[in-house]
């Protein structure tokens, strides 16, 4: 009795699944996910270019969708970082797309534009996608074969060239990103042509300079304490250079050249909130 149970079951499961399988696809749901990044992904496009690939779903049934290469496609767009494809059983086709969310615009020396995303992913810009992020400049390069990893943040020191150039950028932008303060106050990384980097802000005609990355965590913590304290005192507009450099202090050059001296001590022990 228990043997002729098991093989109904086993019946009734194949005949569901030739039967399920048979069903048409009667939606197709593209759902994309941006983070706390603009828009580049759009959903007609997507749609788009999945009608390109593999013709209209609608038109097929649950059996003819291959999920994983439907994934696999979708994945070769350097602007998504995640696809999942499922379907439920009543024919509905789900396609969920997480889009990448880049923290920096580069300029390079070949006249090319590139994103860097918050996992260090660096994407070649060849359209118009277009988001507000603060842009890097100068002295940069990118070759093909940072364009096969993702940079990071560990290693600097011991870097060189354009790769620790662009890993400091990404220190940089991820830092900036995550500080409510300097993500609304800092507009451009400047690259110069040898050693150090300059941040151009949003609003004010001054240049801040800021040094490599062992001590960028602590300049950081004393740029933002300028914008919470000092500035909001003296104002930004009275500066033209502000030079974070310098060990438990800043050095602010006034329009006209006379240089004064903050002493920031007591923001390099704990961070101002």
């Amino acid at each position: 009795m228990s043997l002729f149970v098991v093989i109904l079951l086993i019946v009734l499961i194949v005949c569901s699944n030739i039967y399920a399988g048979k069903i048409n696809v009667s939606k197709v749901n593209i759902k994309v996910s941006y983070g706390m990044s603009d828009t580049i992904v759009l959903a007609n496009n997507i749609n788009e270019s999945l009608k390109n690939e593999f013709g209209d779903f609608l038109q097929k049934q649950r059996k003819d969708i291959d999920q994983k290469k439907i994934e696999s496609f979708l994945m070769q767009n350097p602007y998504i970082e995640q696809a999942q494809v499922y379907q439920t059983l009543k024919g509905v086709l789900n396609i969920d797309i997480k889009q990448r969310e880049p923290i920096v615009r580069i300029y390079t020396l070949r006249n090319k534009e590139y994103y860097i995303d918050k996992f260090g992913k660096i994407i070649l810009i060849d359209n118009n996608q277009l988001t507000d992020v603060v842009v890097a400049s100068g002295n940069i390069d990118v070759n093909s074969s940072n364009l096969e990893k993702n940079l990071d943040t560990i290693d600097i020191e011991n870097k060189k060239g354009f790769d620790k150039t662009l890993s400091n950028i990404y220190y940089i932008a991820l830092q900036l990103a995550s500080d409510s303060i300097l993500n609304y106050q800092i507009d451009q990384i400047y690259v110069p042509a040898k050693g150090n980097y300059e941040l151009i802000p949003k609003i004010g005609n001054y240049i801040i300079r800021i040094g490599e990355n062992k001590d960028l965590e602590e300049e950081l913590i004393k740029l933002r304490y300028l914008y919470k304290e000092a500035f909001s005192r003296n104002g930004w507009d009275n500066y033209s250079m502000v030079d974070l450099r310098f060990r438990h202090q800043v050095v602010c050059t006034k329009k006209g050249g006379v240089d004064a001296t903050i002493d920031s001590a007591q923001t390099t022990t704990k961070k101002v909130n």
